[in-house]
């Protein structure tokens, strides 16, 4: 594995995808077993769930916008290498299994103004992660991992990150237009 590499294992999907499984069966099995609210102390509200989904969807969109000499890139690229080195490890070691090579074969590119809403978001991302008193912090850093694992698939995660990426385009170019 090279830290400088994009590329995901079949063992860093599975890893980004144990992530995934797991917070939303902790959110199921917190919620008192689907009662009313109130009945047991819990409700499966699923707003409860945007902030996971939320950073998933970011750090899909770091894996694929980050440059490799940016600090993000950096953060990303650590992530992308110790998520998909456990995932490995864990497939072929722990299970017996293979973990071919699973990355896209055509990259995501942001234009300017999509650079400049993931920007904005990042700094959001951070602003949260310092000052929210109400955000589940070690939710939102899992789903930040899970998406920069499952960002460079070239099935489910993959093909979400074609319209995310298309979003982010339109949102900054419309932006773009309005500050100029």
């Amino acid at each position: 594995m090279n830290l400088g590499s994009t590329a995901v294992s079949l063992g860093g999907i599975t890893f980004g995808t144990i992530i995934v499984v797991l917070v939303l069966l902790r959110w199921h099995k917190k919620g008192g077993g689907g009662g009313k609210k109130g009945d047991d102390g819990g409700s499966r509200d699923w707003k409860q769930l945007l902030p996971f989904f939320g950073a998933l969807c970011f750090g899909i969109l770091a894996i694929l916008a980050a440059g490799p000499v940016s600090a993000l890139g950096l953060i990303t690229r650590l992530g992308l290498w110790g998520g998909d080195g456990i995932g490995y490890a864990y497939l072929v070691w722990g299970i017996g299994g293979n973990s071919p090579d699973v990355t896209r074969a055509v990259p995501v590119v942001l234009t300017d103004g999509g650079y400049m809403i993931f920007a904005i978001w990042t700094a959001v991302m951070i602003g949260l992660h310092l000052w929210s008193k109400k955000l589940p912090r070690l939710q939102s850093a899992l789903g930040i991992l899970a998406g920069i694992l499952l960002g460079l698939s070239q099935g489910i995660a993959g093909m979400a990150a074609v319209p995310l990426a298309s979003a982010v385009n339109i949102a900054g170019g419309w932006y773009a237009g309005v500050v100029q």
